[in-house]
């Protein structure tokens, strides 16, 4: 029985881009061979034109750079996933598979489609088809791949907003809309209807009590409030935000530094960008450089969540299902 090596994913960073550039040239040198399109030049230069620290993810084993996946907005309304690639040694045992769920299980959590292109005849196509992709077109050197989402966006939407309203990061009355759009996207059990029929008037004395029924029929939980668990799920919750356009880098940054201040290890680095944001004009760093960085930030507190761009709490309840 093969054991799949233990990995993990962070943010890439610019030194990464070099190795990464190398993977790349051996990893789909055999596949361009055959089709007759490999060029030394060409296979590197166009990793090096579109590498992106934002939607890139290295993905370690034993702590070493053993190759990465990017996933950007396909201006569609889903995700584009490209530039998947992994050390020769590591490929058929198992953390293709895994980094590849991780990735799918942070689209399904958005309700997004994920779209690809394959070289046609790679046996990557396999890895695909695997993990619920079909074909939408093919032309002599690419198949072009569609995987649509699993699961319900709208019950991880209410689950993000019920640990923000714990955190004191939204109101009452946000949690009833978001029940109220799950009714509305098809979700009907007993406790959710009683929840989304709350008024705005009677939701600050009413979700506290209604929320744990109505998540649990929907097969969610939600930590105690004021516990530490909360308090992190809710960290990544707010992390979330950022990826789906919620909250801009330094409303992330300040929310996180007045939430938790300097007292919460996992709010710490946020909170120490919210300061360097109040020293621009007196240091050499850009509005953009904090920007990437708290960008990086919440990519890392999500992917370590086993979630991210979209709903991220939503990504790690339904994986418990």
């Amino acid at each position: 029985m093969t054991t799949t090596p233990a990995w993990t994913k962070r943010p890439a960073t610019t030194a990464d881009l070099e190795p990464l550039v190398e993977l790349r040239a051996v990893v789909l040198r055999p596949d361009l061979e055959r089709l007759g399109r490999y060029d030394e030049h060409r296979v590197r230069r166009r990793l090096r034109d579109s590498f992106s620290t934002r939607w890139t993810s290295a993905v370690l084993v034993d702590g070493a750079l053993a190759g990465c996946v990017t996933v950007r907005p396909d201006g569609l309304g889903g995700r584009l996933l490209e530039h998947f690639y992994l050390a020769p040694e590591l490929q058929g045992r198992g953390v293709g598979s895994g980094v590849l769920r991780s990735v799918l299980a942070e689209a399904d959590a958005a309700g997004e489609p994920v779209r690809l292109d394959v070289l046609r005849g790679s046996p990557a196509r396999r890895l695909y088809e695997r993990h619920g992709f079909t074909l939408v077109s093919e032309d002599p050197v690419d198949v072009r791949l569609l995987r649509r989402p699993v699961g319900s966006p709208a019950a991880a939407r209410l689950r993000d907003r019920a640990l923000l309203w714990t955190i004191g990061e939204l109101r009452a009355r946000e949690v009833v809309e978001a029940a109220c759009g799950a009714l509305a996207a098809g979700l009907d059990t007993p406790a959710l209807r009683t929840l989304a029929a709350r008024t705005y008037g009677e939701a600050d004395a009413s979700v506290a009590e209604l929320l744990a029924p109505a998540l649990a029929e929907l097969g969610l939980d939600l930590p105690p409030v004021d516990s530490r668990s909360a308090q992190r799920a809710g960290l990544v919750a707010l992390a979330a935000r950022l990826l789906t356009g919620e909250l801009t880098p330094r409303e992330l940054a300040h929310a996180a530094h007045r939430r938790w201040g300097h007292e919460d290890g996992p709010a710490e680095a946020l909170a120490l960008l919210d300061d360097d944001y109040d020293l621009l004009g007196r240091s050499t760093r850009t509005p953009g450089e904090l920007d990437e960085e708290v960008w990086a930030e919440a990519r890392r507190l999500t992917a370590h969540a086993g979630a991210g761009a979209g709903a991220a709490a939503g990504a790690s309840a339904a994986a418990a299902n």
